[in-house]
């Protein structure tokens, strides 16, 4: 691994399990057996690319880039740990914990929560054992062929301590390395009230969201409820629960190519699923019809701008309920209407621009309930022609 850098990494954590107990049952030997662990599970860090921050006692606290080089060298290090013939019949077992998340460099030390969760994972561990955050696990899911052989074990919730929300953690399970294990070690019960959100984290919660959208992850109907659910929230816990199911950090990866351009003549067109807008799209319509659904859409830019030209045709624009549109144009022997309830955007939400210009042709931009989600097109125009919303299941909050 390169020079330490702020960012998102995965840290390790390592220690000794019972160290007390060895150094009295090997007394003047203990520090040969600890300087010995010690190189085992150094050379495992070092060789898998990670970065040794700092190693005090029994304990070892590494950086990597990547959470596969992090399980590897778990894996590795406790191998090696468990080939050891170790003085009489003592056994030495090391614990490890595994996470992924942002952090900042002050002082060439890393500062962030992902530090203090990663040593609460290790700390709930037991020796042998090698437990991996729910955050690690998810990013690791394109990484098959390099973790041949590894599997993760899922061990359900734990809390940890001084950590409000639980954390979900998976046991890696490997040739050579045990098995069985008690439990993690949970934190006792709080007693301490919820801690409450402040302004700042529930921008931070929604900025993390719009990131997953411009990714894919979340359509853009998905992110409009869960960033409401962000603005609403009144604790951190609420906060953190919105995004539980979703990696620290959005992947970058683009699995589809922008729909830039589309052409309707004589014919009909419908872009609708999960499909990718571009920052900017053209249509042309001539003795057609098109239609535009953004429900399921994935927007990449804060503005996205789509303008059609339509001769003799129809365009229609689907959007949920809570999306900031700007609906306008100029229209020739024609009509250009919106349906639905036109409420307040959510804040953060992109800015959706049509801009039509047409002559003999008409535009419909239709703003559907989150509730709708999945109703073809003729029932939501059934429905919201003339405010006749009763026809389908009501939007959450309205009964």
């Amino acid at each position: 691994m390169s020079e330490p850098t702020s960012g998102t990494l995965t840290f390790l954590f390592s220690d000794v399990e019972g160290s007390t107990g060895l150094v009295r049952e090997l007394g003047k030997e203990y520090p040969t057996v600890q300087a010995r662990q010690r190189d085992l599970q150094r050379d495992a860090f070092v060789n898998h690319q990670g970065r040794i921050i700092d190693s005090q006692g029994d304990s070892f606290f590494a950086a990597f880039t990547r959470p596969s080089d992090a399980v590897l060298a778990a894996v590795s290090a406790q191998q090696a740990l468990g080939a050891e013939r170790w003085p009489r019949t003592a056994e030495l077992r090391v614990r490890m914990g595994i996470h992924t998340g942002p952090v900042e460099l002050a002082d060439e030390r890393y500062v962030g929560l992902a530090v203090h969760r990663t040593a609460r994972i290790c700390a709930a561990g037991h020796g042998g054992q090698v437990l991996v955050s729910q955050t690690s696990v998810a990013l690791l899911e394109d990484e098959g062929p390099a973790l041949s052989g590894i599997e993760f074990r899922d061990l359900g919730d734990s809390r940890l301590k001084d950590f409000h929300t639980p954390v979900r953690l998976y046991q890696v399970v490997a040739p050579r390395l045990a098995t069985e294990f008690p439990p993690p070690r949970a934190a006792e019960p709080s007693t301490l009230l919820a801690v409450r959100a402040s302004d700042a984290d529930r921008e931070r919660a929604v900025s993390a969201l719009r990131e997953h959208s411009a990714a894919g992850r979340l359509t853009l109907e998905e992110f409009s409820e869960r960033a409401e659910r962000a603005y609403a929230a009144k604790t951190v816990e609420e906060l953190a629960a919105i995004g539980r199911d979703l990696p620290a950090v959005a992947s970058e990866e683009q699995r589809r190519l922008p729909k830039r351009f589309t052409i309707a003549v004589l014919a009909n067109t419908v872009r609708t699923g999960r499909w990718r807008l571009p920052k900017s799209g053209l249509a042309f319509v001539f003795l057609g019809d098109v239609d535009f659904d953004l429900r399921q859409a994935e927007l990449e830019h804060s503005v996205t701008t789509i303008t059609a030209i339509v001769l003799l045709g129809n365009v229609d624009l689907y959007v949920p309920e809570g999306i900031e549109v700007d609906f306008g144009g100029l229209g020739i022997f024609g009509h250009r209407r919106e349906w639905g309830r036109d409420v307040p955007p959510i804040p953060g939400t992109p800015l959706v621009r049509m801009r039509i210009f047409s002559l003999f042709g008409t535009a419909d931009l239709w703003r559907v309930p989150a509730a709708w989600i999945g109703r073809p097109f003729r029932q939501v125009i059934k429905a919201l022609r003339g405010g006749r919303q009763a026809e389908l299941p009501p939007p959450q909050g309205e009964g």
